[in-house]
């Protein structure tokens, strides 16, 4: 599918209402040698996954492992990780998309995408010089490459977007001689698909010339193309499908036009979701062909064998009836008139011919020789034998092709084993507190920490509510942890239990598991007892909170996790907290100690044995947790895995 700038102007806007100010670039992969992956994650809102391609830009459901190399790979992350996205802008109405960003550092870069021609992805400085990019480009009108300036292409027809009826008018008298089509085409470079949506719309036959439209019919295509380009720019009054050929997603649309109508489509919930099927089912082709390419070579080599044993097959059945009718028709002369002339028609209507070597004489057709013999029985005998000898062979070319075919057969098995495993799973919708650590405790509350100064902030202006209460550890780097709905029970001293476990949390999530402290200190308050602003003439940190009145100690908590993976809304999901506790929740844990391996090494230690204590299925699905989301459940710090086990709710 191509995209067009009507659609591309809803995706920018769409990209621009999903990412943020906050959000930023925490990491960049490649995906094919034509696309990149940006995870863009935000302190406070969900993390969002854009992917920037030559064939388009779009906010992804799917999670994407690379296929193929990208050269633009590594320039990227040098440039754009950490960096903060300030806007997201389309080009006017061209098919080109501008990503601004700042980094740490205060320097801007600009993201130019490019979705014609071949495409093309280009990384530029505040002043437009290139700094990275996918295709050099030298023709006519421009030269791209890297310490130029980013020159766009020249501009096609008139903006629709800012398009007047007085320019509309003055198109049709420069174009008087185009049918309405081409005029509205050419005039205004939309696709042909809603080119033709418009004039049949605007009920306009399509063949007339535009100088014979009239200004009443000129200021009705005019009306129609607003209309169209306004709701589908806006989103409004989408219908959006996917047009399907052979099973497979080929095209997205917002509206269903005429033309689509007749084709094979099915609906989508958002033309975002509608384009992410198709670009994304493209990525999954390139990744199959990418991953079977010496099976497919040796599958083209074998292809081509058969298909010459076919020609062989083919030639030798033809050269056998040949023989044969010659041999019918000297058969037929040695019982009725055996003269000279009449074996000379028969031999020259069958492209036949007497040849001679080295004093032997012999009968030649279609390239195979007999010895020419005096009795015209005799001769067409031996030509019946020949024949029957060559078709006898044609049995050897069977067992041959028969060989090539099961070899085929088992190549193709083994392409498809490969394509089946190449699976992209949907991300699914996690619930808000999974931005940030939680657990749910013995006695069913849920228990939310932040993961760092910014976290700790969001999680206490934003969620906390006079139902909570608030926990805090006398630790260095400790997280704040809310317990929702808590509040009423802790002053009926109803929770004991869970007040232990959120202690428990806040003391390891602190700096005492880094500095491998075997216990500290943890309290927790009211919510009415956090201040969110520094005393008159004093400056508090960000992610800091004054606390006022009665503190609530609970002393000697033993630094001690678990590890665990739960159901969330039918899902499994990693979670990370006391033992009790999600041994409780869990369907199967494993006890974290201080100490052993870094983050990464302890990630794969703890993925390997959960995947060995679990079931089949939910081994499964562990193997197809990201490494990255058993790093961010893990305290900071060292770690090691002290034992797994299956929890209390499989007993």
């Amino acid at each position: 599918m191509e995209l067009s700038g009507l659609e591309l102007r809803y995706l920018v806007n769409e990209i621009g209402v999903r990412v943020t100010s906050g959000h930023y670039i925490s990491a960049v992969n490649a995906v094919t040698s034509e696309s990149v992956l940006l995870r863009l994650h935000h302190p406070t809102q969900e993390d969002v996954m854009l992917v920037v391609s030559t064939r388009g830009i779009w906010i992804t459901k799917l999670k994407f492992k690379p296929v193929e190399e990208n050269p633009l790979e590594r320039a990227a992350i040098a440039e754009l990780e950490r960096a903060k996205i300030e806007s997201v802008e389309q080009a006017g109405s061209e098919r080109i998309a501008m990503i601004k960003l700042r980094r740490l550092d205060g320097q801007a870069r600009i993201v130019v995408c490019e979705f014609f021609g071949d495409g093309n992805i280009v990384i530029c400085d505040s002043d437009m010089k290139i700094l990275a990019i996918l295709h050099k480009i030298e023709v006519r009108h421009r030269t791209l490459a890297v310490g130029l300036r980013y020159a766009p292409p020249p501009s096609r027809g008139v903006d629709v977007f800012t398009l007047s009826l007085e320019q509309m008018l003055a198109l049709r008298t420069e174009a008087k001689n185009l049918d309405v089509l081409r005029w509205v085409g050419r005039g205004l470079s939309m696709p042909k698909k809603f080119v033709e949506e418009v004039v049949r719309r605007a009920n306009i036959e399509a063949s007339r010339h535009a100088g014979d439209l009239s200004d009443d019919e000129v200021g009705r295509i005019f009306s129609t193309i607003k209309d169209l380009v306004g709701g589908i720019s806006a989103g409004r009054g989408h219908e959006p499908i996917v047009v399907m050929q052979g099973g497979k997603p080929v095209d997205a649309l917002p509206l269903v036009t005429g033309e689509a109508e007749k084709l094979d489509i099915k609906k989508a919930p958002t033309y975002m979701e509608a384009l992410d099927e198709v670009l994304s089912a493209e990525i999954m082709d390139i990744g199959k062909s990418s991953r079977t390419v010496e099976i497919d070579k040796q599958i083209a080599v074998l292809e081509h064998d058969l298909a010459e044993q076919n020609k062989a097959k083919e030639a030798v059945l033809q050269k056998a009836a040949a023989i044969r009718k010659l041999a019918g028709a000297l058969m037929a002369i040695s019982y009725s008139d055996p003269s000279d002339a009449a074996i000379h028609d028969a031999l020259s209507s069958n492209e036949a011919q007497v040849t001679a070597e080295k004093g032997v004489k012999y009968v030649e057709v279609a390239g195979e020789r007999v010895q020419l013999q005096k009795n015209l029985a005799k001769q067409s005998s031996m030509l019946f034998e020949r024949a029957k000898e060559m078709e006898r062979g044609n049995a050897s070319i069977e067992e041959a092709k028969a060989k090539l075919l099961a070899q085929i057969e088992k190549l193709r098995g083994q392409t498809a084993a490969i394509h089946k495993k190449i699976v992209v799973q949907k991300q699914s919708a996690k619930e808000w507190y999974e931005r940030y650590r939680w657990f749910v405790t013995a006695d069913g509350l849920l228990a939310i920490g932040g993961r760092d100064a910014s976290s700790n902030s969001a999680l206490v202006r934003k969620h906390m509510t006079e139902d909570d209460i608030v926990f805090h550890a006398e630790v260095h780097g400790s997280p704040f942890f809310i317990v929702k709905n808590a509040a009423a029970p802790a002053r009926e001293e109803k929770i004991e239990q869970s007040l232990a476990q959120v202690a428990q949390a806040t003391v390891a999530f602190s700096r005492a598991w880094k500095d491998g402290l075997s216990s500290a200190d943890a309290y927790w308050v009211f919510p009415e007892q956090i201040k969110k602003g520094a005393p008159t003439g004093q400056f508090l940190p960000k992610g800091s909170f004054v606390i006022e009145g009665k503190r609530n100690y609970i002393k000697g908590i033993e630094v001690r996790l678990a590890l665990g993976v739960a159901l969330v809304d039918g899902r499994e999901t990693l979670v990370c907290g006391p033992e009790e506790a999600v041994k409780k929740h869990a369907q199967v844990y494993a006890v974290l100690q201080q100490g052993g391996h870094d983050p990464m090494s302890a990630a794969k230690k703890a993925k390997a044995a959960l995947v060995g204590a679990a079931d089949v299925a939910l081994a499964e699905t562990i193997k197809q947790t990201s490494l990255d989301d058993f790093v961010r459940a893990l305290p900071t710090g060292q770690s090691r895995v002290s034992f797994v086990k299956k929890a209390e709710q499989q007993k």
